[in-house]
């Protein structure tokens, strides 16, 4: 670039030093250290060089004790994530080197809690000599969510302050704690009442002028000893089968185990911070926390519309058409968040069995003790029925969700009631999983408040919800449902319209190509087996089973240009589905149910596909697991790709949420994209080899032909591979 010189240059230019990122001033004989790096006070470079400085001058200053604490509305919140993908973590300061001056002091050091202390933020905290905590605020090292485990001595002190299996707990779960339960088990001093960071700050400064002057060795966390009861062999056996058995395919629970074990084994306090270094580093370099700190930035990355600045509409009541399953917890997700609702059927006795039916969920929560009496009686308020639109109540509701069968001129004829009875400006939305949104905003005369809202089984319980934008759906429309999807909780993402929007489009070839694996020699379990080693709840047959055969038995039936002509068609799913095995509802489909909701091996299957093998004159083969693996992830992959291509999605990363929350694909993986770019060997040049491999082996359907997208990621790809190492610099 150039660069302006001379007198005009000078006169225009404008210099100012950088924002202080932490504040020191002397309260009586009580030093006071304020970090203040919004929003969040995450411990980047200038924070940690903050707090060494802070140190330096309480030291100078001669002060009895030193308070850190955090302003605006938290105390540290955890390291800047950011640093870790460009290796500024390891810039000194490190934030090891910042806990260990803290821990050296030469004044008792008072750790003033609010907000959210979490991850380095409470690492912070431990190496203080006290924590005085607000009564609003959470800590927790969450480091296990991004793969990773505590790495500035969390894995060192928290056993020592609170013994070793509460420890494991907090770091294998990642779950915060309230101060309540931090005081309890000696992680918290004192728990005042002030809950913004001023009050504390003050009351923080309060506890140290009453401290003694000098440090008590025994407040000194990295010096106190660690006894394991029952022995280390017994205890961390033990704590390390739980941590298999929960942490789903994860290294970063076993590892957090291995490095409290070494806090109680090590011969000094040094020793198991080095091991804990040693593990650190190992899980940072891998796979898996790469895939999970992807992860992170997609959860933060989905609510961002792309041309969409409009404010969202309120949502204050709501109204649900279809008290079927589906319609039912749609309902329930409005009444958890105290918005009324009113659910709509033309059945008495549907509404009254699916009301009986929430009640029932609702006091089963009572009974775990997860839901207070108090709780249901104000969601239970929330939840009104009707048998018409015309009732009083369903024409004032703010938003309407459609949510009867998925027959597209049933679908028409109830927006075309609702139109003519919803208020100016009111949101219609149906819940469709793969109709055409358009088709279903033409019955109205209103399309721009017209959009997809498509809740996943059972809707009060899992996390996803895919709104679909109708090629006439306002800036405004689409505001308020990412609006309200943040509202009820859940993980709001956009897609575009078409069939299947993007998750049930992407499925659709993962599930075609499991039929034509049956057929060509497969039996159920040797086509799911593959897909669950790779991480996910279930493989495609046993999902089938779960969600009901009929489903796209119908919608194959209903929409009879769904396949062109190079898509061969899926007639064995037909004939299982004719001969009444439509999954669990039926206690029969891939696999039989008759005991129980868990999948067992039927010999009539088997049977039936050989011998639907043979009517169609195919010899049957053995197929490896790769194979299996392949043939259901690469189609659906491919178009992912395509989605991108078309504008259905808006950014790899929202198709990798849609995965993750409701299809059950593995954190650990990232989601289907970021598997394939990143995890999958070869990457994508292989992936787009791969497609046209088997493409030309079984030409089964379109979505074996590459994207072009990917064909352009996949050369760039090959090219920087192919690229030498830049030479090194010599003198």
């Amino acid at each position: 670039h150039h660069e302006r010189s001379g007198p005009a240059a000078r006169r225009t230019c404008t210099w100012s030093r950088p924002p202080q990122m932490a504040t020191f001033k002397l309260i009586g004989r009580v030093g006071l250290l304020k970090i203040s790096s919004p929003p969040v006070n995450a411990l980047g470079l200038a924070v940690r060089k903050g707090i060494v400085d802070g140190i330096a001058q309480a030291e100078k200053a001669g002060a009895k004790a030193l308070v850190l604490a955090g302003d605006g509305v938290t105390f540290p919140a955890g390291a800047d994530i950011a640093e870790f993908a460009t290796g500024g973590h390891r810039t000194q300061p490190t934030l090891g080197e910042v806990i260990e001056r803290l821990d050296k002091a030469s004044m008792p050091t008072v750790a003033a809690m609010h907000g959210t202390a979490l991850g380095g933020g409470l690492e912070v905290a431990l190496a203080c000599h006290w924590r005085v905590m607000s009564k609003a605020a959470k800590c927790g090292l969450p480091e296990v969510h991004l793969g990773l485990l505590p790495g500035a001595g969390g894995t060192q002190r928290l056993p020592r302050l609170i013994g070793c299996a509460p420890a494991i707990k907090i770091m294998t779960s990642g779950a915060p704690l309230g101060a309540a339960e931090a005081a309890k088990l000696g992680l918290a001093d004192e728990v005042v009442a002030a809950v913004d960071g001023e009050g504390v700050a003050e009351a923080a400064v309060g506890f140290a002028e009453a401290l003694a002057d000098g440090v008590d060795p025994s407040r000194v966390v990295s010096a106190r000893p660690l006894e394991v009861e029952g022995g280390v062999e017994a205890f961390f056996g033990a704590a390390r089968e739980g941590a298999r058995k929960a942490a789903k395919g994860e290294l970063a629970p076993l590892l957090i185990v291995d490095a409290v074990r070494a806090a109680a084994e090590a011969p000094s306090f040094e020793a198991g911070l080095s091991r804990e270094s040693e593990l650190f580093a190992q899980l940072a370099a891998g796979p898996e926390a790469r895939a999970l700190q992807h992860v992170f930035f997609a959860e933060r990355q989905i609510s961002k519309v792309v041309g969409v600045d409009a404010p969202p509409r309120p949502i204050e009541s709501a109204a649900v058409i279809g008290a079927g399953t589906m319609g039912g917890g749609i309902a329930m997700c409005f009444a958890n968040k105290g918005i009324p609702v009113t659910l709509v059927d033309k059945s008495p006795e549907a509404l009254e069995t699916r009301i009986g039916g929430i009640r029932a969920a609702y006091e089963a929560n009572v009974a775990k003790g997860k839901l207070s009496e108090d709780k249901l009686g104000e969601r239970m308020g929330c939840i009104t029925s009707a048998t018409s639109l015309d009732d009083p109540a369903c024409s004032t509701a703010d938003l309407y969700v459609e949510a009867v069968f998925e027959r597209l001129e049933l679908k028409k004829a109830i927006f075309k009631e609702l139109d003519a009875i919803a208020k100016p400006g009111a949101l219609l939305c149906t819940n469709t999983s793969t109709l055409d949104i358009d088709k279903i905003a033409s019955a109205t005369s209103r399309p721009q408040d017209v959009c997809g809202t498509h809740f996943f089984s059972p809707a009060n319980i899992m996390p996803l919800l895919e709104n679909v934008r109708g090629s006439a759906s306002s800036g405004e429309t689409l505001a308020t449902v990412m609006a309200m999807g943040k509202k009820l909780g859940k993980k709001a993402v956009l897609a575009g319209n078409c069939f299947g929007f993007i998750g049930n489009r992407m499925i659709e070839g993962y599930c075609r190509e499991s039929y034509f694996l049956l057929e060509e020699g497969c039996v159920p379990r040797d086509v799911d087996a593959p897909v669950r080693a790779l991480g996910l709840a279930m493989g495609p047959l046993q999902m089938q089973d779960l969600a009901g055969i009929d489903i796209g038995y119908n919608i194959r039936k209903d929409q009879p240009d769904l396949y062109g002509p190079a898509d061969r068609y899926p007639l064995l799913a037909d004939r299982i589905a004719e001969a009444g095995r439509l999954g669990q509802k039926t206690k029969a489909g891939w696999y039989d149910y008759a005991a129980g909701r868990n999948p067992v091996d039927d010999p009539w299957v088997a049977d039936f596909i050989e011998k639907f093998s043979a009517e169609q004159g195919v010899t049957r083969r053995a197929i490896s697991a790769e194979e299996v693996l392949d043939r259901c992830m690469l189609p659906m992959v491919n178009e992912g790709f395509k989605c991108l291509e078309e504008g259905i999605a808006q950014r790899e990363s929202d198709i990798d949420i849609v995965f993750l929350y409701g299809y059950g694909f593995p954190r650990r993986l990232g989601g289907p994209m970021h598997w394939a770019r990143h995890i999958r060997e070869g990457g994508l040049p292989k992936l787009a080899a791969d497609l046209q491999r088997y493409g030309a082996e079984h030409p089964n359907g379109t979505y074996w032909t590459p994207s072009a997208l990917l064909l352009e990621e996949a050369a760039v790809a090959a090219e920087a591979e192919a690229a030498p190492e830049p030479a090194a610099a010599t003198a």
